[in-house]
């Protein structure tokens, strides 16, 4: 995170004890991403969470980054393992969710 998106800082503020999960904000442009993790401290699932005056800019790095693979809804493959990014528009913000298929 300190090298790809230096503006996020882990906030160790709130716990929830159901999940284990890091969390990071960048109060600037008011995101958050979650990386839930497994037993074993291995990341499972990423959701990033956004205001929708970011909207543009990250449409524009998940089509850079990834290949489109339908409405809202690009791939990527990494170490041999398949991952699904899905983007889905809330009431007031947006969320990214990084997944294994």
């Amino acid at each position: 995170m300190k090298t790809n998106y230096p503006q996020f800082k882990l906030d160790k503020n709130a716990v929830n004890h159901t999940y284990k999960y890091l969390k990071y904000v960048d109060k600037i442009s008011e995101q958050t991403i979650l990386f839930f993790l497994s037993d074993k401290d291995i990341c499972t699932y990423v959701r990033w969470m956004s205001d929708y005056s970011n909207l543009n800019d990250m449409i524009g790095m998940l089509n850079k980054n990834y290949k489109k693979n339908g409405v809202n809804t690009w791939a990527y493959a990494e170490k041999g393992e398949n991952y699904m990014v899905k983007l889905e528009e809330d009431e007031w913000f947006f969320t990214v969710s990084f997944r294994k298929n």
